[in-house]
């Protein structure tokens, strides 16, 4: 660049002018080398101004940064970079006259461009004194008022743009602000920095929630705080930070000390924080207190064995029960018992019918805690179910001396339903009604039938309930004993509320006090449909069998076979899997009665073996088991059983199965 390119928009004395007269003056060199300076330099505006504040001097830096050519701006005075609400406040005059006052001042704000854009610029405005410029005249042709006054003869102004990195330093300060307060609103987290050597230079919120320390307390001190006394001596937190420092993460279950010395068992993790070289300048450390999900945890797996508990209880309390139904129907189908033994039978049967039930209700508590409860739902005449379960409860109510009221549409309605399990819940009801009304009261069930609803009311005058006690008479082991001692269990309502709302359906409780009676009101969806036409129905007359039963529970096997003998069928008993094929061959049963599980040979085992002697041709197999489930009938299927009989078995149930016609049994 030439130096009249240099000093382009430079005022220059008269003497510079005259033919290079001061060519050789080293002043004029040194100023005519600065300007040369103050061209190359980039983002920084450099002007001069004289004592009243007007641009004098305007290099081509200030021209890249403001955009004025020198012929636009000289004269000007300065404060046209400044903004209109600037210049209303006085702020340019006031740093004019700090300047003045104090020799240089400092400004930072935003400054305005010729095509009115606004940047940042960091300014500093430094007096020019008489003795630093030469005494020249002024464009006007006046004499220099520092020669006079000993005020600044003018002033140096440097304009920096820092637009960018005003702009770079809020971004980081707006992100810094943006993960502190995402650190803070972190639920149950404790989110800190530490330096390499592990101590804590920030704390949010949730450390000071999990530990107790206050941010003042915690910062500046080792991670070692939060350790109890044995971890930090056994170097618990050093084995953390050697692992991450090496590994660049670190995560694992801790335990924390509190403040107040109290353990909370953490989720701790931690990572290398880098910058953007990649060297290390500090860890991330961040913990979450898991103790509640540990108890869950715990509970969850207790929750887990009391099902299986029950479950196997159920199976082992079906074993027994099983040979002592046996026995109490032969005792009533003996013409010639003794009346005391029928009575005595009779009061057998009812209780038995009641253990029974517990047995199943036990068995349904853990299908339902596990959400394993599975309905296969039909349309199901309702009048049918209800009519079953006022039979099954009636021989109760008699006993009992109470009264029944029954009130049933003329014509049934339908719902889809599983016939077993919506009997399972009116009879629960029914005999809750009758435990609870003393002996002369009243039972009434009534439905009533709605657009789009079936309603059942089962109504007793019994001694009620309290506000309190319906808020969780549905819940799980829940009795009301506000009345004298608890009876039951207190599954069988929460069992109920839960086959009802599997149905679609709703079960309610309504009392009007203690002593007022109680009415269970259950409401179904109507079905749309009808139920499927009924096959054949089985002759009331089952013809006659030959029948092997097996079981390893002796007292099983031969109660059953005698109850066979009663029923007019030709019966042997087999106590174990190899008995029963030794017998098989001899006896030659056309159906066989089989426990599933057995010692010496599962029920599964002893149907293969007698499928490869040859042994299975026309004869019905039905498995006997104490379980029942899902699972149970799926595989007794898919092993070739014709159906599957739960224990204990009912008599009916038992004359169903023998009465299909042997070609069915054909496979």
């Amino acid at each position: 660049m030439s130096e009249p390119q240099a000093a382009k928009g430079v005022r220059t004395s008269p003497v510079g002018e005259a033919g290079g007269a001061m060519a050789d003056d080293p002043a004029l060199q040194l100023a005519l080398q600065y300007r040369r300076l103050l061209a190359a330099v980039q983002d920084c505006a450099v002007f001069e101004t004289d004592a009243q504040g007007r641009i004098a001097a305007w290099p081509e830096a200030a021209r890249r940064v403001f955009g004025y050519s020198a012929e636009e701006i000289e004269g000007r005075h300065f404060s046209c970079l400044h903004r209109a609400d600037d210049i209303a406040a006085d702020l340019p005059q006031q740093w004019l006259r700090r300047a003045a006052r104090d020799g240089s001042a400092s400004d930072q704000g935003w400054r305005v461009r010729r095509d009115g854009s606004l940047l940042q610029a960091a300014c500093v405005m430094q007096a020019i004194s008489a003795p630093d410029v030469p005494r020249t005249p002024s464009p006007n042709g006046a004499a220099s008022l520092a020669a006079t006054t000993g005020a600044p003869a003018g002033f140096v102004v440097s304009c920096r743009d820092i637009t960018v990195q005003q702009a770079g330093a809020e971004h980081a300060a707006l992100a810094e602000s943006r993960l502190r307060l995402l650190a803070d609103n972190l639920p149950g987290t404790a989110v800190c920095e530490l330096d390499l050597d592990g101590t804590i230079r920030s704390w949010n919120v949730g450390a000071q929630a999990l530990s107790g320390y206050a941010e003042a307390d915690a910062v500046g001190q080792p991670l070692a705080l939060l350790y109890t006394r044995q971890d930090a001596a056994a170097g618990r937190d050093r084995e953390a930070l050697e692992a991450v420092r090496a590994c660049g993460q670190w995560s694992g279950d801790e335990r924390l000390a509190r403040k107040d010395a109290s353990i909370v068992r953490c989720q701790t993790r931690m990572a290398l924080v880098r910058n953007a070289g990649g060297c290390p300048t500090g860890l991330l450390w961040t913990a979450r207190d898991i103790s509640d999900a540990l108890r869950l945890e715990v509970l969850e797996a207790g929750n887990r064995r009391l099902q299986s508990f029950l479950a196997i209880l159920a199976h082992e309390l079906r074993n027994p029960l099983a040979p002592v139904r046996n026995a109490v129907e032969v005792i009533a189908l003996t013409p010639t018992a003794d009346t005391r033994i029928r009575h005595c039978a009779e009061i057998i049967d009812r209780q038995l019918h009641q253990l029974e039930r517990l047995v199943s209700d036990l068995l349904d508590v853990g299908r339902v805690t596990a959400g394993k409860m599975k309905m296969e739902l039909s349309p199901t005449s309702y009048n049918d179910v209800v009519s079953a379960s006022i039979e099954a409860i009636r021989p109760t109510l008699d006993a009992a001396g109470q009264q029944l009221v029954v009130e049933l549409p003329a014509t049934s309605p339908y719902v889809r339903a599983d016939a077993a399990r919506l009997g399972q819940v009116l009879l629960n009801l029914l005999s809750n009604a009758t435990k609870y009304t003393p002996r002369g009261g009243t039972v009434s069930v009534r439905v009533s039938v709605e657009p789009a609803r079936v309603v059942t009311a089962v109504s007793d005058t019994g001694r009620g309930l309290s506000a309190a006690a319906m808020d969780r008479i549905f819940n799980l082991f829940s009795q009301e004993a506000d009345s004298g001692s608890p009876s039951g269990l207190g599954i069988g309502l929460a069992l109920a509320k839960a086959v009802v709302e599997a149905h679609g359906g709703a079960i309610q409780a309504d009392s009007p006090g203690a002593g007022k009676g109680s009415t269970f009101t259950v409401i179904l969806p109507r079905a749309t449909g009808r139920a499927r036409a009924a096959g054949a129905r089985p002759p009331d007359m089952v013809p006659r069998r030959r029948v092997l039963v097996v079981d390893d529970n002796a007292d099983s096997a031969d109660s059953m076979a005698e109850l066979l003998t009663m029923l007019g069928h030709e019966a042997r008993a087999a106590h174990g899997g190899q008995q029963a094929l030794a017998v098989a061959g001899e006896f030659r049963p056309d159906c066989v009665l089989l426990d599933l599980e057995m010692p010496d040979m599962s029920g599964y085992e002893v149907l293969q073996a007698m499928r490869e002697a040859g042994a299975d041709r026309g004869v019905q197999f039905l498995a006997l088991t104490g379980r029942g489930t899902a699972e149970d009938q799926r595989r007794s299927q898919l092993a070739g059983f014709h159906a599957l009989l739960t224990k204990p078995l009912a008599i009916d149930a038992l004359s169903r199965a023998l009465a299909q016609p042997r070609a069915q049994s054909e496979r």
